[in-house]
C-alpha cells in the first residue's frame, strides 16, 4: 500500500459493476476468515505446521470452495435487505436481478481442481434455492442472516470431526459477527438509489433467473 492509498477513500458502490465486486471479495472474505481463524485456534501452537501440511491445504481449498456459495448467500442477503426498501413495488425483481448477479460473481471461477465438472451448476442451482424465499418475510436481523446454513458451513471445516467438539457455536458467531461488520461498511459506502436504479434498469445486461430450475 502505497502512502496515498492510506487516505484514499473507500470507493463507494453505486453500481452494479461496483456491487458484483462487493458481493465477490466479501463472500471470499467471510468463508475464508471463517476457516482460517477456526483452524488455527484448534490448531494452537502447531498450526504453522498444518497449515504447511498438503493433506491440510487440500482440504482448506475443498472448505473455500464449498462454503463460497454459502458466504456469497449471506452477503446477498444482506444487500438485499438494505436495498429493498428503496425499490417499492419492485422487490421481485430486485430479487430475480440480485440473484442474477451472483450467479455472475461465480461464473467468474473455473471449476475448482478435483470438483466435478458441474460443481459450479449444483452450486448455483443450491444458491437459488437459498435465496428463492427471502423475501416471503421481512428481513431478518443480519445477525441472524447466517443461522440456516451455518451448520453446513461448520461440517466444511478441514478439521476431524472428533476434535471439533462444541465448536459449532464458535464458527456460527465467527459468520454472524463478521457480516454484521461487512453490513456497517455497505451501509456506508452504498448510494442506494443509484444502486437500485442501475440494478433495476431494463437495458442492463443482467441475467435473470428462473426461480427453482435453469
Amino acid at each position: 500500500m502505497g502512502l496515498l492509498d492510506m487516505f484514499r477513500r473507500t470507493p463507494p458502490i453505486d453500481d452494479v459493476g461496483a456491487l458484483e465486486d462487493f458481493l465477490d471479495t466479501h463472500a471470499a472474505f467471510l468463508v475464508q476468515k471463517c476457516v482460517f481463524e477456526y483452524s488455527r485456534a484448534r490448531a494452537g501452537i502447531f498450526w504453522e505446521k498444518l497449515f504447511k501440511e498438503a493433506d491440510f491445504k487440500a482440504a482448506v481449498d475443498v472448505a473455500r470452495w464449498n462454503g463460497y456459495p454459502i458466504a456469497l448467500g449471506n452477503v446477498v442477503e444482506m444487500v438485499e435487505a438494505a436495498l429493498r426498501p428503496a425499490a417499492a413495488g419492485a422487490e421481485a425483481e430486485l430479487l430475480l436481478r440480485l440473484i442474477g448477479l451472483a450467479e455472475a460473481v461465480i461464473h467468474r471461477y473455473p471449476v475448482p481442481e478435483g470438483e466435478e465438472s458441474d460443481f459450479w451448476v449444483v452450486k448455483t442451482a443450491w444458491l437459488r434455492d437459498r435465496l428463492a424465499g427471502i423475501q416471503l418475510a421481512p428481513p431478518k436481523p443480519v445477525k441472524d442472516m447466517p443461522l440456516d446454513t451455518a451448520r453446513a458451513m461448520f461440517d466444511l471445516m478441514p478439521i476431524h470431526h472428533s476434535l471439533r467438539g462444541e465448536d459449532f457455536v464458535v464458527v456460527r458467531n465467527h459468520l454472524r459477527s463478521n457480516l454484521c461488520r461487512m453490513a456497517e461498511e455497505f451501509g456506508q459506502r452504498a448510494d442506494v438509489p443509484a444502486l437500485v436504479a442501475d440494478i433495476l434498469a431494463p437495458s442492463h445486461p443482467v441475467r435473470v433467473p428462473a426461480l427453482g430450475g435453469d
